[in-house]
């Protein structure tokens, strides 16, 4: 009955209602799978009752994908579609790796120009503990918001208006969809101009390293994750950061700025942008506006 039901749902004729209701139903039922916990006797913080209510909505988002996959999609396997299995383990390794280290690049390209303006000092108050939860953080950020945006979401987008303008609107989408965390930091105009720019940049750019790894995520897994938790450490364990810089050069957000919204951070990604979109057009991967074909075609 759930199992007919799923699928008629799917198969509807608004092809695009599952794709805008699927996030916000699966937070829903994430919520009133923690809610019970608030009737304990001990008191939860906010932010762990928060957190475990993520962990839960990406528990089923993985449960559901294999249906939307089937049903949506066309494809027996989701991984298939997710980029996920297209790898071995050496290329998947050296992928992951090499583009951790474009990811750390881009962070020192934004520090450095501070610790010549004598805003950020060497802390050095690290332990191996610190370290792996920035890891750890790095690669479970990096994996979750990849499968979301460049494996689903991108899918989903692909399949309702084509590769190349769903290339871009999986950008955007990304862009907003991460601003909302900083609204209380109370952003004026050109930080938020800047900051979803930003994001957008990163969007595309983690967009067409997922094209020139023939599909695969593990590029954008390493770019995203390397990132996070590259600025983590930054930001928290090796360095400490003056909180009287410009956030035109840091990136807007009062407790943890977000280098993605600098100046740097932006013509940093637009250089790599540049760069992958070069790469594509010498391996003779084409990126136009007639392309038609289902993302797999157009990533084999």
């Amino acid at each position: 009955m759930i199992a007919a039901f799923w699928k008629k749902w799917l198969l509807q004729r608004c092809s695009w209602l599952p794709t805008v209701t699927f996030i916000p139903i699966l937070y829903l039922l994430g919520w009133l799978i923690v809610r019970p916990l608030l009737l304990l006797p001990y008191e939860i913080a906010l932010q762990s009752f928060s957190l475990l209510g993520t962990v839960f909505t990406f528990i089923l988002f993985l449960l559901a994908l294999p249906s939307w996959a089937k049903y949506r999609w066309g494809q027996v396997n989701p991984f298939i579609s997710l980029g996920l299995n297209r790898f071995s383990i050496n290329s998947a390794v050296q992928t992951f790796f090499k583009t951790c280290l474009v990811a750390v690049c881009l962070v020192c390209f934004v520090l450095i120009p501070l610790s010549l303006g004598q805003w950020v000092e060497w802390r050095g108050d690290f332990s191996f503990t610190t370290i792996m939860n920035g890891i750890c953080l790095g690669i479970g950020v990096g994996l979750a918001e990849e499968l979301i945006f460049r494996g689903w979401l991108w899918n989903e987008l692909n399949c309702l208006f084509g590769f190349r303008k769903s290339t871009f609107f999986q950008a955007i989408i990304f862009s907003f969809a991460h601003v909302g965390a900083l609204v209380k930091d109370d952003l004026d105009f050109l930080e938020l101009c800047l900051l979803l720019f930003g994001l957008f940049l990163l969007g595309l750019v983690l967009a067409l390293r997922r094209i020139l790894d023939h599909g695969s995520l593990i590029g954008c897994i390493g770019i995203h994750g390397g990132l996070v938790g590259a600025w983590f450490l930054s930001n928290f364990v090796f360095l400490d950061i003056s909180s009287n810089i410009p956030t035109i050069l840091i990136g807007p957000g009062s407790l943890s700025p977000n280098p993605i919204g600098s100046l740097t951070g932006i013509f940093g990604l637009g250089t790599i942008l540049v760069y992958y979109w070069k790469a594509l057009a010498i391996a003779g991967r084409p990126f136009n506006g007639e392309r038609k074909a289902s993302f797999k075609d157009a990533t084999p």
